[in-house]
């Protein structure tokens, strides 16, 4: 007969609940599947199970369900799952923390300048959520103990949002997104439908000719301010236009009319500056050679970088900055010299007419063409670019027509390299790849810009990953850029592996997952995880 008296099995939670709860989180953190070896050498270092009481738990619980186990050809054995039975324990919570979004609700004391008088204070004031408080005014909080003064109150509301739970972060963001289309007479989300073709505002002046400026003023032209040359700033000639406003200028996270795809910007509000890596062979920053040889006016540039690299980024950066319009077009093997001019199209009366494709109509409006992926494009419709990339003038034939551009349209393409990992890209002809200017956009080499760049993109507003978590991720993906028989973790990746982290997964299994992601078919994830258990 059991004499266990109440109070003794209330503070001794059942072992099973334990190891279970405790497996779970081996594996949140681990990221999907932990060595069953591992896990009963290591169980005592956080509750009081001895390795052989584990292994003999993990038995019994493999048979009622509780655990999957995979069992390789070599005799390892790998857990992969788990059903935790039970209620998680409290020496599981104190020795892992509480989990992602567990309401630990109103316990304003785990802000640092929190005290038992202000926490109560803030209560009274009538918050009992971070994310009320997170929505508060200075003003608001100032003076409501003597203790909470002006300086206490903005340090809580820069902590306050990093523990809004992410479901109400998120919820909150999506309001915001779904308010920017609604329709204005029905008040309910409506699709948008834009016609490139009418899309015909031509972008702004130079500010040197409607302010009356020198050409050469600072105030005119873009100056490059990031990367090498913060310190040393360096004008590029590229003049800043008058309309900011313009469709097609990339706009502001902050901006009334930003779209989905609008640049971050940092505390201060101000767009995030790319990761400007220096050119390998000219040894110039990227923005700066980019900039100057767009201030030349229509000359056709090539910048080459791998995935992720910030190709884009850096163009639509360089179109804020100097209120240029941004056109992107996706190449691909089917686009047909009339995707890019326009087709041939019957009017009602029957008569057939030139309709003016997005390229065509990027170049009439002034707008910087961005054709990305240029090589895959049709050789037919590479060639029909020619004579613009020669003498700055596009003939379509179809239309009958020689078209001068706007004078301040431009025109780069991107592409990857000619590397392993793109072995399946298509060669671009010589006689097209010698009319551009050609400049090469790698990978950062340097882990803190790297990680200075994440830091400002993905921390704006709250802290979503601690600066130390950052660098040893990215200290991880400069090891997969260096290997070529790994998946390649690029820039975009970790922004990516961020918003694992920030929904709740472990930094581990966030890495792990976008590894995994990117892999090709030759390519095997887990030959990389040795390797990033040094960093996580």
């Amino acid at each position: 007969m059991q004499t266990t008296t109440p109070d003794n099995t209330n503070s001794q939670p059942d072992e099973q609940a334990v190891l279970s709860h405790l497996v779970q989180r081996l594996l949140q953190r681990e990221g999907g599947q932990i060595p069953l070896e591992r896990v009963t050498l290591r169980v005592s270092d956080y509750v009081d199970i001895g390795e052989q009481e584990a292994a003999d738990l993990i038995d019994q619980g493999t048979n009622t369900g509780v655990y999957t186990l995979e069992r390789g050809t070599g005799g390892t054995t790998t857990i992969t799952g788990v059903t935790p039975h039970g209620p998680e324990p409290e020496v599981i919570v104190e020795a892992f923390g509480p989990s992602q979004d567990g309401d630990s609700g109103t316990d304003f004391t785990v802000l640092s300048v929190v005290t038992e008088s202000i926490d109560q204070a803030l209560r009274d004031a009538g918050y009992e959520t971070f994310a009320a408080l997170a929505d508060a005014e200075v003003d608001d909080l100032a003076g409501l103990s003597g203790t909470l003064t002006e300086s206490r109150a903005a340090a809580i509301l820069q902590e306050a949002p990093q523990h809004v739970p992410v479901g109400t972060r998120l919820a909150t963001a999506a309001a915001r997104r779904y308010a920017r289309r609604l329709d204005a007479e029905t008040d309910r989300g409506v699709a948008r439908v834009v016609d490139l073709a009418t899309t015909d505002i031509a972008v702004g002046e130079p500010v040197y000719r409607t302010a009356g400026l020198d050409p050469d003023a600072l105030e005119a032209q873009y100056v490059s301010v990031i990367g090498r040359n913060a310190g040393d700033p360096v004008p590029t000639g590229l003049h800043v236009l008058d309309d900011p406003d313009h469709p097609d200028v990339p706009k502001a996270a902050s901006h009334p009319d930003a779209g989905d795809d609008a640049l971050p910007v940092d505390e201060s509000g101000q767009v995030v500056p790319p990761a400007v890596p220096v050119e390998p062979r000219l040894q110039l920053p990227t923005d700066e050679l980019l900039a100057k040889k767009l201030a030349r006016g229509l000359v056709p540039v090539r910048l080459v970088g791998p995935r992720g690299s910030g190709k884009n980024y850096l163009l639509k950066y360089l179109c804020h900055e100097t209120n240029r319009g941004y056109v992107s077009i996706d190449c691909d093997e089917a686009t047909h010299t009339e995707d890019l001019f326009g087709p041939l199209t019957p009017t009602e009366d029957g008569l057939i007419v030139p309709r003016t494709g997005p390229a065509k109509q990027a170049l009439l409006n002034g707008s910087v063409l961005v054709l990305n992926e240029f090589p895959v494009m049709r050789a037919g419709a590479a060639m029909a670019l020619h004579r613009l990339l020669n003498e700055g003038k596009l003939l379509v034939k179809a239309h009958g027509e020689l078209v001068e551009p706007h004078p301040s349209a431009r025109i780069v393409i991107t592409m990857n390299p000619p590397t392993r990992e793109y072995r399946d890209s298509e060669p671009m002809n010589s006689a097209t790849r010698g009319r551009f200017r050609a400049l090469e956009q790698p990978y950062i080499q340097d882990i803190e810009v790297e990680v200075d760049t994440l830091d400002a993109q993905i921390n704006s507003g709250y802290r979503v990953v601690d600066r130390g978590t950052l660098r040893k991720i990215v200290q991880f993906a400069h090891q997969t850029r260096q290997n070529e028989n790994w998946p390649t973790l690029s820039t975009r990746n970790l922004v990516i592996v961020c918003e694992h982290i920030e929904d709740g997964a472990a930094p581990k299994a966030a890495v792990k997952n976008e590894v995994w992601a990117v892999a090709e078919p030759n390519q095997y994830p887990g030959d990389t995880y040795e390797t990033l258990d040094d960093y996580l």
